[in-house]
């Protein structure tokens, strides 16, 4: 009768620890929390959290599972509610910037050290380049992309980028806001036809005035 108490008692305090390990990484860097300062937080036991997870990185991909799938989750009902596929590119970049103001460049440098949250982020750019058939097909009958762009050479190009990006440590000469917004221009941009490319360059002027206000 007790120990399922226990049980049902630390299956909740999860979602506690992934939303302050959460907090904690985007704040301080994944490299800089440790378990102690989680559990202290939450005011629990070290020993607690080490009987729900192993280390800090199985911690580390619980995060990430969580914002990939919450993000998903969010596009989705946003999607049926949007006017283009136009509209769901800003609102999906729009959720990185929002990202990326509230995450310290630490973070970035940090993941590279943790090979299991590496193969979350490869497992949804394949996820991504999967389900981008329809979407980039819908854009082309829209009339805001490019028709005889191989999108699935284009997803394969953007996932090399992304790699590249990751490894060339960029970051530390350049701000991610600013590799954010030139790779956009580039990759983004670069497939959309004049309608995709009038609208693209109204949003990124509004983009940079919110920016520099």
């Amino acid at each position: 009768m007790y120990m399922p108490e226990i049980n049902e008692y630390r299956q909740n305090l999860q979602p506690l620890i992934i939303s302050e390990a959460d907090r904690l990484f985007r704040q301080k860097g994944i490299k800089s929390v440790t378990m102690e300062e989680i559990s202290k937080n939450l005011h629990i036991s070290k020993r607690t959290i080490y009987e729900l997870y192993t280390n800090k990185e199985e911690i580390l991909v619980e995060v990430l599972r969580n914002l990939i799938s919450s993000n998903k989750r969010y596009l989705e009902e946003f999607s049926k509610k949007c006017n283009s596929v136009m509209d769901i590119i800003f609102e999906t970049f729009r959720l990185q910037l929002q990202t990326i103001l509230t995450t310290n460049p630490n973070f970035y440098y940090d993941i590279e050290k943790y090979p299991k949250a590496l193969q979350i982020l490869d497992e949804l750019q394949e996820e991504e380049r999967a389900a981008s058939t329809d979407f980039f097909q819908k854009g082309i009958s829209e009339g805001y992309f490019i028709p005889d762009i191989d999108f699935n050479v284009f997803m394969h190009l953007v996932s090399v980028t992304k790699d590249a990006l990751r490894t060339a440590h960029l970051l530390k000469r350049f701000t991610l806001n600013e590799i954010t917004y030139n790779y956009l221009c580039v990759c983004t941009r670069g497939i959309c036809t004049q309608k995709g490319i009038a609208m693209f360059d109204e949003f990124l002027s509004n983009y940079k005035k919110k920016v520099e206000g």
